[in-house]
C-alpha cells in the first residue's frame, strides 16, 4: 500500500500542474496549498478552503494506488478551479465537461472520477 505523505501530494499536484488542461488553469503553486493526509474510510480526497488557505485532503484509507491519488487529486484541482472562478456548481455540468476532458488526457476512469 502507498504511504501518502504531505509532500507526496504537494510533488503530485505539481506534475498535474505541469499537464494539460490544468497548465492552462493558472492553479496556484503548490507552496500557496494545504495538502493533508487524513484517515477517513468514507471518502478519497476533498477541497475546502482552511481560512485563506485553499486545502486539498487526501484520505489514506481510501487511496493505495499511485494511480488512484492522481485521479483524487485532478478531482480535488478542478473543485480548487471552480473555487478560484467562483464557480458553486460543484458536480454540475460545467464540472463533468471538465472532469470529462481530464479524463480523456490522463486516462482516468470518468465513472469512478
Amino acid at each position: 500500500m502507498l504511504k501518502l505523505h504531505p509532500d507526496m501530494l504537494a510533488s503530485a499536484y505539481d506534475f498535474l500542474r505541469t499537464t494539460q488542461p490544468f497548465r492552462g488553469w493558472k492553479l496556484p503553486e503548490s507552496d500557496d496549498i494545504g495538502f493533508h493526509v487524513v484517515s477517513d474510510a468514507t471518502m478519497f480526497g476533498d477541497f475546502y478552503l482552511d481560512g485563506d488557505i485553499p486545502t486539498i485532503r487526501v484520505s489514506q484509507t481510501g487511496i493505495g494506488h499511485t494511480n488512484t491519488l492522481l485521479a483524487t487529486l485532478a478531482h480535488e484541482m478542478l473543485h480548487l478551479r471552480q473555487h478560484l472562478r467562483g464557480d458553486k456548481e460543484y458536480h454540475g455540468p460545467r464540472f463533468k465537461r471538465a472532469a470529462l476532458s481530464i479524463c480523456r488526457i490522463h486516462g482516468f476512469d470518468p465513472n469512478t472520477f
